[in-house]
Formats: C-alpha cells, sequence, structure tokens
C-alpha cells in the first residue's frame, strides 16, 4: 500500500513538474503567438497552394509550375541566410521580423488585389503572384532562424542566478534548456491552432474571401508584434558569427606551410591541453595551423592576433565542429528532392481526383503537419524513457546518456530516408492506379477516385520530414558552439534546399519526356519510382557517411578524447 501511494506521489510530481515546465508565460509572449499563428494559418491557406494557383490561375503549363514553386522553395534558404545575417549585424530580430512580417502582408494585399481587380487578365495576375511569392519569402525567411529565438530569448527566466541554473542544466541532462522546452511548446501550440484554423476557414470561403482573411490576419498579427515593442527583453546586434569562420580559414590556408604542432604549448590559449583539435578528421586538421603560433615570426602572439593570423583553439575547434557536419550534409539534396514533390506534385495530384468531402487538400496539409509535429514528441518519450533506464557507469552518466541520444538521432536519420523510399512507392502506385483510370475511363465527373487515396503518402511524407528535420537539429546543436545554434535552420535547410534547385532542374530535364503541359499526359509514376530509387542508393550512402564520420564523432562533454575518429 505504501509503494503504491509513494508512486502516485512521485507520478503527480512529475506531472506538475512537466506542466510548470511548459506553460511559462510572459507578456511578451502574448505578442509573439499571435505571428506565429499567422505563419501557420497563411501557409496552409495560401503559400501550400501556389501550384494550384500557378497551373488554375496563372495557367502555365506543369513543368513550368512545379520549376517555379522549387526555385521560390530554394530562394527561401538564400533569404534565411540574408536575414539572420543582418539581424546579427546590424538590426536585431525585432526590426528584421517587423521588416519580413511587413514585406508578407504586403504580398497578400497585392494577391488579393490581383483577385478583386484583375481576375480577368492572366498576365497581370501571374506577374504579382510571382511578386507575392517573393515578398511571401521574404516574409517567412525570418520565421526559423531569427523568431523561433527571439521566441526563446523571451521565456528565459531573467534572474541573477540564470547563469548557475544554465550550467548545472549543462551537466545534467535530466533538466533540459527549459527555455528551448518551452519554445517548442508555444510555437507548436500556436502553428497547431493556426492550422486547424486554416482547414475551416477553407471550408467556408472561396479564393478572394481566403485573401482578404490572409493579408488581415497578417497585417494584425504584424501590427500586434510591433505594439509589444515595451515588453521584449531588448535585443542587440552581436555581430556576424559566420565572419569567424572565413577568417579561420582564411588564416589556415596562409600558414598552410608550417609544420603541424609538435606539443600543445604551440597553440594559442589552448585551454585543452590537447595535441589533437577536436573533432579530429584528418581532412579538416589543416585547420588547426590557424591557432599555431608562429615562432619564426617577430611579432607576439597578440599583435598575430591583431593582424588576423592567429586564434584560438576555441574558435578554430568551433570552425572545424561546424565543418565535420558538411559529410551528414551531403546527404541532404535527395532528402530535399523528395520533399519537393509534397508542395508540388502532391497538390496537383489531388485536384486531378474527386475532392473528398473530409479530406481536402487543406485537411492533408493538417495531417503531414501534425504527423511531422508528434513524431518528435513521440521519440522523446520513448527514447528517454529507454536511456533512463539503462544501467550506467557511475561518474560517466552524463555523457554516456548524450552518446546514446547522439547515435539514437542519427538512426532516427536513417529510418526517416528510409521512409522516404516507401512514400516514393505508395505514390507511384497511387498515380499508377489514376493514370490507368484515366486512360480506360477518361477524366469525365465524377471521378472514381478521391482525395483519400492521397492520405497514405502526405502522412509518409509528415513521418519523413519529422524523423529527419529534428534529427538533424538536435545533431546540429550537439555538435556547434553556442553562438551558432540559431544558424541551425538555415544550414540544415541550406543542404535540403539544394535539393529543391535539383528538383527544378531535373523536371526541366525531363519536361517533353516525362512531363507535359498537364499531369494526366505525364508520366509522374516513373517520376515517383526514380526518386525512389535515388532515395535507395541515398539510404546507402547517408548509413556509409554515419558509421564514418557520425557515429565516432566527439560528443560535447566527453570526458574521454580518444572517442573521437
Amino acid at each position: 500500500m505504501a509503494t503504491s501511494v509513494q508512486r502516485f506521489f512521485s507520478t503527480l510530481c512529475r506531472v506538475t513538474g512537466c506542466v510548470k515546465l511548459h506553460l511559462y508565460f510572459t507578456k511578451a509572449v502574448f505578442f509573439i503567438l499571435g505571428l506565429i499563428y499567422s505563419h501557420s494559418f497563411v501557409n496552409n491557406a495560401v503559400v501550400f497552394l501556389w501550384m494550384d494557383y500557378l497551373i488554375d490561375v496563372g495557367k502555365l503549363p506543369l513543368p513550368l509550375a512545379t520549376i517555379a514553386v522549387n526555385v521560390q522553395e530554394g530562394l527561401y534558404v538564400i533569404c534565411t541566410f540574408l536575414i539572420a545575417n543582418i539581424a546579427d549585424a546590424y538590426t536585431g530580430p525585432y526590426k528584421a521580423i517587423v521588416f519580413s512580417t511587413a514585406s508578407y502582408a504586403f504580398g497578400l494585399l497585392l494577391w488579393f488585389l490581383a483577385n478583386r481587380f484583375w481576375g480577368n487578365s492572366s498576365s497581370t495576375v501571374i506577374i504579382l503572384l510571382y511578386l507575392m511569392m517573393v515578398l511571401a519569402t521574404v516574409g517567412k525567411a525570418s520565421q526559423d532562424p531569427c523568431l523561433k529565438a527571439f521566441l526563446r530569448d523571451q521565456l528565459v527566466e531573467h534572474k541573477p542566478n540564470l547563469n548557475a541554473d544554465k550550467d548545472q542544466a549543462d551537466e545534467v541532462p535530466s533538466k533540459p534548456d527549459k527555455a528551448k522546452v518551452r519554445r517548442k511548446f508555444w510555437w507548436r501550440i500556436a502553428s497547431t491552432v493556426g492550422t486547424v484554423s486554416s482547414v475551416i476557414m477553407a471550408g467556408v470561403s472561396n479564393q478572394r474571401m481566403i485573401a482578404v482573411i490572409s493579408f488581415s490576419v497578417m497585417a494584425l498579427a504584424c501590427l500586434t508584434f510591433a505594439l509589444g515593442k515595451s515588453f521584449y527583453y531588448p535585443d542587440k546586434p552581436t555581430g556576424i558569427p559566420l565572419i569567424v569562420i572565413y577568417r579561420v580559414l582564411k588564416a589556415a590556408f596562409v600558414k598552410r606551410h608550417l609544420q603541424h604542432a609538435r606539443e600543445p604549448n604551440d597553440y594559442y590559449m589552448n585551454d585543452s591541453g590537447g595535441l589533437h583539435l577536436l573533432p579530429n578528421f584528418r581532412i579538416i586538421r589543416w585547420l588547426d595551423k590557424a591557432a599555431l603560433l608562429e615562432t619564426s615570426k617577430s611579432l607576439s602572439a597578440e599583435e598575430q592576433e591583431k593582424n588576423r593570423r592567429l586564434f584560438s583553439v576555441q574558435d578554430v575547434q568551433q570552425v572545424k565542429q561546424l565543418l565535420a557536419m558538411v559529410p551528414m550534409w551531403t546527404a541532404l539534396p535527395i532528402h530535399g528532392l523528395v520533399l519537393a514533390t509534397g508542395s508540388t506534385f502532391f497538390v496537383v495530384q489531388s485536384e486531378s481526383l474527386y475532392s473528398d468531402p473530409v479530406f481536402s487538400i487543406n485537411v492533408l496539409f493538417l495531417l503531414q503537419g501534425f504527423v511531422t509535429v508528434i513524431v518528435p514528441y513521440v521519440h522523446d518519450i520513448l527514447v528517454s524513457g529507454w536511456i533512463k533506464k539503462l544501467p550506467m557507469h557511475h561518474g560517466r552518466t552524463v555523457w554516456i546518456q548524450k552518446l546514446l541520444k547522439h547515435r539514437v538521432g542519427l538512426v532516427r536519420i536513417a529510418i526517416g530516408i528510409a521512409c522516404s523510399i516507401i512514400c516514393c512507392m505508395v505514390s507511384m502506385l497511387v498515380e499508377t492506379r489514376r493514370l490507368n483510370l484515366i486512360k480506360t475511363r477518361g477524366d469525365a465527373e465524377p471521378f472514381p477516385m478521391s482525395t483519400v487515396w492521397l492520405v497514405p503518402q502526405f502522412f509518409l511524407i509528415g513521418l519523413v520530414e519529422g524523423l529527419v528535420a529534428d534529427g538533424l537539429a538536435d545533431f546540429y546543436n550537439v555538435h556547434v558552439d553556442e553562438s551558432l545554434k540559431h544558424y541551425e535552420s538555415p544550414f540544415n535547410e541550406s543542404a535540403i534546399g539544394v535539393g529543391k534547385f535539383l528538383s527544378a532542374a531535373l523536371v526541366l530535364t525531363l519536361s517533353g519526356s516525362w512531363f507535359h503541359h498537364t499531369l494526366n499526359t505525364s508520366h509522374l509514376d516513373k517520376y515517383y519510382m526514380l526518386l525512389g530509387i535515388l532515395s535507395s542508393v541515398n539510404l546507402c550512402f547517408y548509413l556509409l557517411v554515419m558509421y564514418a564520420y557520425a557515429w565516432k564523432a566527439q560528443v560535447n562533454g566527453s570526458p574521454d578524447p580518444e572517442v573521437s575518429t
């Protein structure tokens, strides 16, 4: 009886602690949640359907519309990097968010005017649609690097003992970064509410009304966010951390003729006392020379540092940690190639099928987003519980848990890539059935195949995105310095964005053979089969890279330097 009571109170304490951790609220958060809600609302109501607008409103052929959407998604990655650097160097996150959101709202206003006054002029509509896509791309670009970091800063408990608490959280992994956990919680709540609202609105509104509501929601959210300035903790430009990468590379290249260090004292500010700077990959070991003291020079160490010919060991290790992720990023372009189908060909397929009253295209995107959000939660619950039950060596528990989470995250990415193969195969089978019905029955109404057939592929692509994206984020945050953590999305999305440009090039190459003016005259089934084959090869390549470069990679906080490859 006593044991049961103890278990009950123990469970109650854990639940209470979890609620207190997540339900932390400040006045500033109220103004930010409206902006997150508006981004999610507009994305599901307008942005995800650009492919439909380009074909139905702009009267573009299938290949050209696909290339336009893929190029836009690639440009989004470039804008993300630009805005993140501008915010760090000049404006700070607040001004960057206000400017980008205002451009988003202006783009939606143009789209409303195009539907309201120039609906009969296809050339005017397509020009305004392209302009809206550019402005919306700028608006979306501040969402990940700036808005997420800004929300996280507002959720930090600003107390005198904040640094002590943070140090303690770094040493005990059972106490995660509170601000990061809270940011994920509130972000997912606001995003889910925005997506559900857009689904309800799409069911009762026409295209013109959707444009009006989307503009109103975004403009109101921008105004609300701007009015909350007095409640935000001050944010100032911190400088561009990426400039250190260029300077370290330049210094190492200039000193490439020097011999490697023979003892730890040959390095500048070598607090770690190691002879080989981590991560110790042979291919990037030449970067160690950026921290190598030039004894042949008459200049002192301080003068060499002032001339940017010498950097501390910590600076060099930060650059090496980032460059050590390049092999992992090489496996992402094919993954981006698969993700590109979700915003292009999946949408066109839904338009060619009978629209089910329940599973409309907006509901399918809602399903995809829900799966993407829920997968990381399920993973964290299962993996965290499993790791805590494992017997740990006394004194090394913290590091062992980090190492296990690191490796489980790598396996999660592999499972996500494997799911992309299944997604391509399922999509191929659905498209094959649709084309067979077109050949036998034509496209007469009602078409005997509904959008319910697309549920598996939307579910699978959401599963793929949830597994790979969150796994990459965890892998990145484990290995890079704190100053570069808010660049997680730009770096990872850049590797995936290469796949979006690759998709545009592939569609252009296959235009006229597999892709024609409409979907019914194209061979999308063959394209899905090609993606499945490429994903299978990519999975083998990723497993090789994972074992050779990432599996034994140094984990922050390791008590054993020999763990690094």
